[in-house]
């Protein structure tokens, strides 16, 4: 994005507005939103900033500017959209390159290696903490399994070796055979070696998948040979089944036993196998658990860190996130704070920034308490010079204004609570009762008046009021006519209404 003073006399004199249609400046005006990279997914204020001393900006009306800009991130949005998505995309694959570079081992956890490589471009390209050590996990997982999948596989190359080394000897001592019947004996080896089970009832279009990269496969050219060689082998299995039921049915009361025998180690072994598959699943809760407890004493570690960070560096309460966050990451500390992502560390700053504003608030506040010369009808010209050589009232702010509207707030909360105490105190004066309209009337009228102020007047309720009496008055007598219009109380032994 260029920008700058030439910029800028380049583009007045590029664009003069006299000289130009109105499709002409809206052009001009949209090359100007991409020029200045404003975003299709925020607000017109939000983005005002980056735009409005560019000339082109007066090319249209605020009515024409406004449409303009609906049509361009309408047009705008879905690109960004892509954008955005493949810059994840890249920010991730970059993530799973640096895990791969690390050479780490299987016991090391998320924490550790986030320690490590907390500073890593790599790692601080994704945003999110959650989303880190879900890619961290997700790599280890693959990882163990494709060590598992090699140690098979070298096994079963082990095997196979010393398997064509037994065939090898076993032809050595026996006469040779021809060509074609090597390659059907090799195809019944590799049936009976195979991945897949086989019985008499096996279908060959089902399992030939599993052969086809077996060299033995291969070596039969033809594939209705091999379907052949197939059958022929499930036959023989069919008359080994035939033979074995045979020798079993003489025997039959030995056999029985065998049975039962045969049924009970089954059973144990079943037992022992679902006995081993619970401890290792324990195994595994536990291991889950113990990762996340390790996770979650990191974090809980890595806050206190960033706390004393902000106690230490910030403690003007007028602070904003993005200027301290530069001072921030020039103390050793930040990078404690690593496991924490942008999110959270912006939240533990608003959080303490309120803290010191309440802080300040109730400072200003005690000062306010202690000023003994203040009344409910006291201004604000008056108490400033009572205060103003208090520390306090330095503290709470440099605008004037500021602490004036929290003395305002604070006299009208004052205010408010001795309304609300005066009304308190007229309920529980016994001589102020449904009569007290008619009595006031009536020829003893100042007598009972004078009985309800010498109430009041011994109440400190009651005096924290004589600055404005007026008031005071108002609401006696509107609490006067609220008894006179309710009437006389219920008998005690009435039933409430709510309770029929």
């Amino acid at each position: 994005m260029e920008s700058g003073t030439d910029g800028g006399k380049d583009s007045e004199k590029k664009y003069n507005k006299e000289d130009m249609t109105l499709e002409e400046r809206q052009k001009a005006f949209t090359e100007m939103l991409l020029d200045r990279e404003v975003s299709a997914f925020s607000t017109w204020e939000k983005e005002l900033h980056k735009i409005v001393f560019d000339p082109r900006y007066l090319l249209l009306s605020g009515r024409e500017r406004k449409l303009a800009y609906e049509s361009f991130i309408k047009a705008r949005a879905e690109d960004e959209r892509i954008e955005k998505r493949n810059k994840l995309k890249d920010n991730r694959e970059a993530f799973k390159k640096l895990i791969d570079s690390a050479n780490l081992s299987s016991r090391t956890t998320f924490s550790e290696f986030a320690q490590k490589f907390g500073k890593d471009p790599k790692f601080k390209a994704i945003e999110k903490m959650r989303e880190r050590e879900h890619l961290f996990n997700e790599w280890k997982s693959e990882a163990q399994l494709a060590r598992k999948d090699a140690t098979d596989v070298s096994s079963k190359e082990r095997e196979s070796s010393r398997e064509k080394v037994r065939r090898e000897s076993t032809e050595s001592k026996t006469p040779r055979k021809s060509k074609t019947e090597q390659i059907k004996d090799a195809f019944f080896e590799m049936l009976k070696e195979g991945p897949c089970s086989i019985s008499a009832t096996s279908s060959w279009s089902k399992k030939k998948k599993y052969f086809s990269d077996d060299e033995r496969y291969i070596a039969v050219g033809s594939s209705s040979v091999r379907e052949d060689y197939f059958y022929e082998f499930t036959k023989t299995l069919e008359n080994e089944g035939k033979v074995k039921e045979r020798e079993k049915t003489p025997v039959r009361e030995v056999g029985e036993k065998e049975r039962k025998a045969i049924e009970r180690k089954e059973r144990e072994k079943a037992a022992l196998r679902e006995r081993e598959r619970q401890v290792a699943k324990r195994q595994v809760d536990q291991n889950r658990e113990l990762e996340r407890e390790r996770g979650v004493h990191a974090r809980e570690e890595a806050q206190q860190h960033f706390l004393a960070l902000l106690h230490d560096m910030v403690r003007d309460p007028d602070s904003s996130w993005r200027k301290t966050r530069k001072q921030l990451r020039d103390d050793g500390r930040w990078d404690l704070a690593a496991l924490l992502d942008a999110e959270q560390k912006e939240k533990m700053f608003v959080e303490h920034i309120e803290g010191l504003s309440n802080k300040k608030k109730k400072s200003f506040r005690r000062l306010l308490d202690e000023c003994e010369h203040i009344t409910l009808t006291s201004t604000w010209k008056e108490i400033r010079k009572k205060i103003k050589h208090d520390s306090r009232f330095s503290k709470y702010s440099d605008d004037d204004h500021e602490r004036e509207d929290e003395f305002q707030r604070y006299l009208k909360e004052k205010l408010s609570t001795a309304k609300s105490d005066f009304r308190q105190l007229l309920r529980e004066i016994k001589c102020l009762s449904h009569k007290s309209k008619e009595l006031l009337r009536g020829a003893n009228g100042d007598s009972h008046m004078r009985e309800i102020r010498q109430f009041i007047t011994n109440d400190k309720r009651g005096l924290v009021l004589d600055d404005i009496p007026s008031d005071r008055d108002r609401i006696l007598d509107e609490y006067i006519d609220e008894l006179d219009r309710q009437g006389p109380p219920p008998p005690p032994t009435a039933t409430r209404p709510s309770k029929r």
